[in-house]
Parts: C-alpha cells; structure tokens; sequence
C-alpha cells in the first residue's frame, strides 16, 4: 500500500495543477475521475458553475451498506493557489484511492460515501462556493450518521517540539512530538462519530488522539467538516494538525517527499477495519 499511496501523491503534487482558479483545473478533475475509477468505482459526478464561470465537480463513490443511513468519508483536492500540496491535500485523497482499492466486497455497516470535493482553499474558504458546502446543501441530515473529513494525513516529525497546539496547554495533554493523527470533533458529534474514533485508538493507541470542542475555534474547522456542522450533521475531522506541526504549509516545498507512506497506509487500512466494526 505504501508504493501506491506515493505513486498517488506524486502524480497529484505538481505546482500549479490542482489550483481550483488555474489553466489546468480541467485537467485535475480529469485526473481525479480517472484515479477514482482505476479503483473500480465509477463516481457519481455532482456540478456546478461558480461566478466566474468555471464548472466545478465533486465525485462521489456510494457503497451499499446494512443500514439505510449514510457515513461520508471525504477530502478536498484542490490546493493552494500553485503550491504542490502534497501533504495538502494530495495526501488524504491517496488514502481515499487506496480505501476504495482496497474494498473488496465487504459490506460495511452504513452506507458509504467517499467524495473527493472540488474548492476547499481560498478564495473559497468559509463561502457557498465550497465542494463540501455544495454537498452537504444536497444532503437530508436525518440520512447522515456522520461525516469524516481527512485534511492533510500524511506529514510527521519523531523530533521533540515538532508539535504546536493552538491553545498551549494542549502540548501538556498530547505531548510536542508531531508522530500522531488528531481526530477533532464538536460536542454534538460525539455521540455518532466518537465510535470510530475510539475503535481507531483501540487499534492503534498512541497514533489516534481525539479532541472534542464546545465550539469552533482557531483551526478547528477550518475544513471541509465545517460545511457539516452548519447544516446540524455531526462530522470529524481527522488530520497531522497542519500549519501546528507541517512548517511546509500552504508552501512550495509542501511535495511529496516530505511524507509517511506508512503512515498513511496504516490510516488506509485502520478505516477501513473501524468503519467494518461500526455498531
């Protein structure tokens, strides 16, 4: 799993290439259906023009499961004006290509949506033109368990004071050593979602940590988890903390090299077993 993740991530962290405002954006959506599809799925396509234009589409993979109601498994692919964007957010769609290569069959507990939403960074960030905002608009909340959101999954550091909070007396409860994922979620989350959050930290302790917020504060939703919570669906997001430990942010040397394919294999595999348990 870990050689096809970084052949993901390389092909996807080319500077310029999946800027949602740029020349190539319609080659990026091409390339994202025709990975999306070397998995076997063929995505539902959801689209829309913005103000300026330009079509945008989301993809979205549905997976027949026991019960009627749906879990969304989800991650932007866009990047920052012309960055590479390896760990942002190339990484979190290899592991939603790798789920989806890796499902053989299994009937999962909930219906599955995987999608891989177009315009998640700025100009628009926190407006209705974001894919998840779009998606979330089109959803019946009583049919959501829950949402999942994978924002930047694939950067770690075994160095201590690699990690940063953006409150600081978290460092005293989660350590400054950067060698985890963080799942955050709001209060009204907690009750669906924490399951598979205690399920992946049973499965792997230290490398799953959880933080449950009373509100939304300084980073923590800024992500496609946000177009959720507006809309009252309990959502999470899972991720290696970015701009509080990835000094590459939102940078030109965000690329592929500085990533943990183990790591995010172990992630690939770890959902893919929490989701299964899922009572």
């Amino acid at each position: 799993m870990d050689g096809y993740l970084k052949n993901i991530v390389e092909r996807l962290a080319v500077p310029g290439l999946r800027n949602a405002s740029g020349s190539r954006w319609v080659e990026t959506m091409e390339t994202i259906q025709q990975m999306i599809q070397s998995t076997g799925f063929d995505p539902e396509i959801q689209e829309w023009t913005g103000e300026d234009g330009m079509v945008y589409r989301n993809f979205i993979v549905r997976i027949a499961g026991a019960r009627s109601e749906n879990i969304i498994l989800g991650a932007h692919y866009d990047t920052f004006e012309e960055t590479p964007g390896a760990d942002d957010n190339a990484s979190a769609i290899a592991v939603l290509l790798g789920f989806l290569n890796d499902h053989k069959g299994e009937e999962f507990p909930y219906n599955l949506e995987v999608i891989f939403y177009a315009c998640e960074e700025p100009p628009f960030f926190g407006t209705n033109g974001m894919g998840s905002f779009v998606h979330a608009a089109s959803c019946d909340p009583e049919k959501i368990r829950f949402m999942v959101c994978l924002e930047m999954v694939g950067y770690f550091s075994d160095r201590e004071g690699s990690q940063d909070f953006p409150l600081g007396f978290l460092r005293w409860v989660y350590g400054n050593t950067g060698d985890f994922l963080m799942g955050v979620g709001n209060w009204k989350s907690m009750h669906r979602a924490g399951p598979l959050l205690q399920a992946l930290q049973a499965h792997r302790p230290k490398f799953y940590r959880k933080f449950w917020i009373p509100f939304a504060f300084s980073g923590m939703d800024w992500s496609d988890h946000r177009s959720y919570w507006s809309r009252g669906i309990p959502a999470i997001m899972i991720t290696d903390t970015a701009m509080f430990r990835n000094a590459n942010y939102h940078g030109a040397d965000d690329t592929a090299a500085s990533l943990n394919y183990g790591h995010m294999a172990n992630l690939t595999a770890d959902l893919k077993t929490a989701l299964l348990g899922l009572k």
